[in-house]
């Protein structure tokens, strides 16, 4: 019963603004070690990111860096086993953290505590980190890095004791769970298509070659919503992956950020909004760090060059 949980808040809705990160070891199924640490990720918070988990700017001022503190991130997670609740996002995360000062991604097997508690829980009306932490009796203060962190730990270990199992791999393989691998060079080829939208914007980024791996949109899932004057769909969509972005037809917890088209934005303001913008504010209710952004801001976006 060996692993590390791990947790990241960001400052805003890229994969590379982390401003907090927990870490809990776990040895022989107890907790051995904690590590909480506030990160400057020397860029602009989020009004909404703000609200969500409380960090402000002043307070990371005299943090480190993500790339000042990873030496000793490292040693607690490489040739381990990681546990993180909604693991896709926490590995995401850590990829382009590290892409961003041209690191290396470690060697470790991860595995994901919301899968998990969907399989060994699963009556409970939905499998969020605060709902399971609840029905599990584990005391949660939600959005902070390390007690997100902890609960991932003692969900994980709690599901162990109930299986009878000894570890992640164990626990995985019993209810046919993929053990992930961190994989940078993943091919686009591999991935389902799963409408004609994501199909043609799969091509697109077939064709961009080394995008700049600093630009405020690389890493990040964008979603386009309303009719656009500057351009069409399409072409924005190019743009944003000639970014490095990944562009999708539909809102999913994986989004970072809905680019609303000026024709639509206007009314948004005024209060009328379409079925994406709708989801996206839900989400970002129940504590998802989505941005939403006007067809200007986006064109701004694009365009920048560090």
């Amino acid at each position: 019963m060996d692993f590390i949980a791990i947790d990241f808040e960001t400052a805003n809705s890229l994969r590379t603004s982390v401003c907090s990160i927990g870490i809990v070891q776990v040895k022989n199924g107890k907790i051995k070690e904690e590590v909480h640490t506030l990160i400057n990720p020397l860029s602009e918070f989020h009004y909404y990111n703000t609200k969500i988990h409380g960090i402000t700017e002043d307070m990371v001022m005299s943090a480190p860096t993500f790339e000042e503190f990873w030496p000793d991130f490292k040693e607690f997670v490489e040739n381990q086993t990681i546990i993180a609740h909604n693991a896709s996002f926490d590995i995401s995360v850590l990829r382009a953290s590290l892409n961003n000062f041209h690191e290396s991604t470690p060697d470790f097997q991860y595995g994901c505590s919301y899968q998990i508690a969907k399989k060994v829980w699963p009556n409970l009306y939905n499998h969020k980190l605060s709902t399971v932490a609840n029905y599990l009796g584990i005391s949660l203060r939600h959005h902070d890095a390390l007690e997100d962190a902890r609960a991932s730990a003692k969900i994980t270990l709690q599901a162990m004791q109930k299986t009878r199992t000894n570890s992640v791999q164990e626990l995985s393989h019993l209810h046919k769970l993929k053990v992930g691998t961190p994989n940078p060079t993943k091919k686009q080829g591999t991935r389902s298509i799963k409408s004609k939208t994501d199909a043609s914007l799969q091509l697109l980024e077939t064709e961009v070659n080394l995008p700049n791996m600093k630009h405020p949109f690389y890493g990040a899932n964008i979603v386009f919503t309303g009719r656009m004057l500057s351009m069409t769909r399409m072409q924005a969509a190019q743009l944003a992956v000639n970014c490095g972005a990944i562009c999708k037809g539909n809102v999913d917890s994986n989004t970072n950020v809905l680019v609303v088209g000026d024709n639509d934005l206007v009314k948004y303001v005024q209060g009328i909004k379409s079925t994406k913008m709708k989801k996206v504010e839900e989400m970002i209710s129940h504590g998802l760090p989505i941005e939403i952004v006007g067809e200007q801001d986006f064109l701004r976006i694009v365009r920048y060059n560090d």
